[in-house]
């Protein structure tokens, strides 16, 4: 890089308040404008090439040459990231543009917005911007398919990418973005970096916590620090009043930005500078704030109010949550809301991954962001995009190369990549099928739903199973078949449903569900009465909660002692009174979220006299099985025999997963001739 070209990156990078952006939606032809722009690509891009907008020299306008570079050793240059907004018609007298080698090009408004707001300083300093909307031909879909592949790449290499949040509509936004930057930078300079999930759990006791001493006491001076800052920052009862507009903040979180697919990508692949000037900014009208400020402020405003809502809750009497509840407006300045959790994970991705501790195989970043109890669905105009995105992130993110091709329909992109799952041995997916599209196989997961995590979970605190019922099968998928929507596998055959209870129909969103409750235990003591498999005291608390329950770092284990306490305690609350909606106590609150993960659930019996949990959409005669090689049974029925299938090739559709009590350790001993249960092929459909 010559010396004006550092020159020029040094007045750029040298402030806290400029940024760099990051590009939204790959799914730009979900958004693609239908007018005549007089602007055209004069012929495709090759691979290994992209496209830049150079600004004019001495233009005030948006008036850019397009030039082209080699990826591989491009010149300096940004990269932009935003939402592309609703699109407008040439025809339409509103529909702003810009200019592309002196021809007019139609523009989104939130692109035109983008690049008004960059135009100084960012692009008055001499550096390109990517822009996917204009440096892509968007008509091309050979290019746009060729360009997709090497996203992460155009992220990698780029000097900066700028995040575009969108203006600052009134004096508020613009001081929220200038005291978060401030706040944000003391947070990061503390080396609250180094915080964890684990620590936020039970913030701020880190007693509970297995590290080494010198850990410990890092981790507690971090903490004392922040503490100390929210002392400073909170204000008085009256006086003064804290200097953070904090409604106007929190609205940040809560702009379009943070809700879409493709910007994970951008902001994890943005460049990391070890000279501290960052590597993705985030820009809201004239204002800048670098992620690792945005991240540390947010942050902080989650410790600070989750410290002043405490006080509400600690109160003793009715007047003192009164009291409480307004110190609380008082200071904050608006009535207590939701954080965006997709906001804290969207931040939080790129802190994993420059620790080191985010998973990238495409398996590991679906289970990240699309199943979760939390957090918003992200979206895409195309389904298929919602894998398409992982793409440039995932170590095996080619593998979408058989069969992502342009033009191909999202059920088999979806069918496809939970084959390719499957035959890896991730069986664990067939416990995400709950939610259904009906023009997807029962076995393939919906990527367009936010799914919910599985009742019976995927491994332990040190990555064992929760659960083994397969014991020591191993999983076997057979290779596709003429029919490409049956996935077949080898499993055992447990029994047959002979009853089931009612629907368990709380769920996280809603108050606790007492009655249900009620029903839970009356019909797991129904069906324990009639079987002579179990000693009822044990099996009964046990199965209320699919025996397992939450360690002190909220991660899955099986049930202890603690949960048999909390089971009496809950049970004796369904039989003396009915609480409502009141809290009764802070005893049940992990219980009681263990007891919501399972909704949409029945207990049931089966001709064997197994008693267990099964999907809410089993019915009598539907059927117990065990994939070989699986963690957990399934719960499976079988389809009307057709003309065109023989006996031998009977199809099963997929319900749900099922916890039966007493075989979830490889008591069945399956596989070995002792079992009496014999292997079978399932064709599910």
């Amino acid at each position: 890089m010559n010396m004006p070209t550092r020159v020029a990156l040094h007045n750029l990078f040298r402030s806290d308040s400029t940024v760099s952006e990051c590009l939204s939606e790959y799914d730009k032809s979900d958004e693609i404008m239908s007018t005549k722009e007089i602007f055209k690509h004069s012929s495709s891009l090759p691979p290994g090439e992209i496209r830049l907008l150079s600004l004019v020299p001495s233009s005030s306008t948006l008036s850019f040459r397009l030039i082209t570079t080699p990826l591989s050793s491009p010149v300096p240059y940004l990269a932009l990231s935003y939402v592309w907004g609703t699109p407008k018609t040439a025809s339409d007298s509103s529909a702003p543009s810009i200019l592309v080698d002196n021809k007019p090009f139609i523009v989104t408004p939130n692109l035109h917005s983008a690049l008004t707001s960059l135009l100084t300083p960012e692009l008055q300093s001499g550096l390109p911007i990517w822009v996917d909307a204009v440096c892509i031909n968007q008509v091309d879909n050979v290019e746009k398919e060729g360009q997709i592949k090497q996203m992460d790449q155009v992220y990698r290499n780029c000097e900066r990418v700028i995040v575009h949040l969108g203006d600052s509509p009134n004096p508020d936004t613009a001081r929220a973005v200038q005291q978060l930057r401030r706040v944000g930078k003391k947070v990061w300079d503390a080396d609250a970096v180094i915080l964890r999930e684990q620590d936020m759990q039970h913030w701020p006791n880190f007693d509970h916590l297995d590290d080494e001493p010198e850990e410990k006491r890092r981790r507690t001076a971090i903490r004392d620090k922040i503490f100390k800052m929210i002392k400073q920052e909170r204000g008085g009862i009256t006086w003064p009043r804290p200097k953070i507009p904090a409604s106007a903040a929190l609205d940040l979180f809560h702009r379009p930005w943070f809700g879409r697919a493709w910007v994970i990508q951008e902001l994890v692949m943005a460049p990391d500078h070890e000279r501290g000037d960052g590597g993705c900014v985030f820009a809201v009208g004239a204002e800048r704030i670098r992620w690792e400020h945005l991240w540390a402020a947010h942050l902080f405003l989650v410790l600070w109010f989750i410290l002043e809502a405490r006080s509400i809750g600690n109160a003793k009497t009715y007047l003192g949550k009164l009291i409480a509840f307004g110190v609380y407006v008082r200071r904050t300045g608006m009535i207590p809301r939701a954080f965006s959790s997709r906001a804290a994970q969207t931040l939080g991705l790129r802190k994993k991954y420059l620790q080191g501790e985010l998973g990238l195989r495409l398996k590991d970043l679906l289970l990240q962001l699309y199943v979760g109890d939390s957090g918003g669905l992200l979206g895409c105009r195309y389904p298929q995009d919602k894998v398409n995105a992982l793409r440039g992130m995932s170590s095996d993110g080619e593998m979408l190369d058989r069969f992502m091709t342009p033009g191909a329909d999202w059920v088999d992109v979806y069918t496809s990549l939970a084959r390719y799952l499957y035959e890896d041995g991730d069986l664990g997916f067939l416990g995400l099928c709950r939610q259904r599209n009906p023009r997807l196989p029962s076995w393939v997961p919906d990527w367009s739903q936010q799914q919910r995590p599985p009742w019976l979970g995927y491994s332990g605190d040190k990555g064992i199973p929760l659960y083994n019922a397969g014991g020591d099968t191993r999983a076997e998928v057979l290779a596709r078949g003429e029919d490409g929507r049956v996935l077949v596998l080898k499993g055992y055959i447990v029994d047959t449903i002979q009853d089931v209870g009612s629907l368990w129909v709380a769920d996280l969103a809603d108050d606790f569900n007492w009655e249900s409750a009620k029903l839970r235990i009356d019909d797991i003591d129904r069906f324990l009465s009639l079987s002579e498999k179990y000693t009822p005291q044990t099996a009964r608390w046990r199965i209320m909660s699919a025996d397992k329950e939450l360690n002190d770092v909220m991660h899955q284990r099986r049930a202890t002692q603690v949960s048999q306490e909390l089971f009496a305690l809950l049970e004796s609350a369904t039989k003396l009174y009915d609480p409502g909606a009141d809290s009764f106590g802070v005893w049940y609150l992990t219980y009681r979220n263990v007891l919501t993960s399972l909704y949409g659930s029945r207990a049931f019996i089966s001709n064997k006299g197994y008693v267990g949990l099964c999907p809410g959409t089993a019915d009598l005669e539907d059927t117990i099985f065990i994939p070989s090689g699986s963690h957990c049974p399934y719960a499976i029925r079988k389809q009307p025999a057709l003309a065109s299938v023989s006996d031998a090739e009977e199809r099963w559709v997929l319900l749900g997963e099922a916890y039966v009590h007493g075989i979830m350790d490889g008591e069945l001993e399956l596989g070995k001739p002792t079992s009496g249960i014999t292997a079978s092929m399932f064709s599910l459909a």
